[in-house]
């Protein structure tokens, strides 16, 4: 009987270290439990407003942005975070539509609310835009990586892809490459939705992939 157990237990070690599925998020669940907001201090039009709405999608409804007068470059706002402090290679995808045309992305390797990576489109030129662009948060600087002169399509879906494999990230929209780049000061961490000033922003199918 011990035999068989032991047996059992194995294989129940076997299949959950063969799946690849470390997360999948459909927001059916409007309480967003396996979640933690955070809002940059000191910014303008707070609090954020992130709500699970009709049809599964998660919306942001807040305008929040700031710091006033401290903005470019920076583009703070607020962040939906989710997910384990100790993975480390992954892949990380979200379907997402725009209804306004400032700031919105994806961030990964999210060691706190300070230090992470960050994807961000822009369109709204007084904003900085149209950009898409690469950077590293460290405390209140974000560093560039990788940026392009382009924004997105209001009112389009959009499927974003990020892939965080050792120093190496790669990132797609639509399966379309954006770039590949390399950096390592993030090894590991959660991984995260963002809105700057962006206040119809919407979510669906968050899914992180073992990689």
């Amino acid at each position: 009987m011990r035999l068989f157990a032991s047996i059992l237990l194995l294989f129940s070690l076997l299949l959950t270290s063969c799946n690849p599925l470390l997360f999948e998020e459909k927001f059916a669940d409007k309480s967003l439990s396996r979640w933690t907001v955070v809002d940059d201090p000191d910014t303008v039009e707070i609090p954020s407003e992130w709500r699970v709405e009709a049809a599964g999608w998660l919306h942001q409804r807040s305008n929040i942005w700031g710091k006033r007068g401290d903005f470019l470059n920076r583009w703070y706002g607020t962040y939906l975070i989710a997910g384990s402090a100790t993975w480390s290679n992954y892949r990380f995808s979200v379907t997402t539509v725009a209804e306004d045309n400032d700031g919105f992305g994806v961030i990964f390797r999210v060691r706190d609310s300070e230090h992470f990576y960050r994807l961000i489109f822009l369109n709204d030129s007084f904003g900085g835009g149209p950009l898409t662009r690469l950077d590293k948060r460290n405390g209140a600087d974000y560093t560039e990586i990788w940026s392009a002169k382009r924004g997105y399509q209001t009112g389009a879906e959009m499927v974003i892809e990020v892939e965080a494999i050792d120093d190496t990230f790669r990132a797609s929209v639509n399966g379309k490459e954006l770039f590949q780049v390399q950096d390592s000061d993030y090894k590991r961490g959660k991984i995260g939705l963002f809105c700057y000033a962006q206040s119809h922003q919407k979510f669906a199918n968050v899914k992180v992939d073992r990689r």
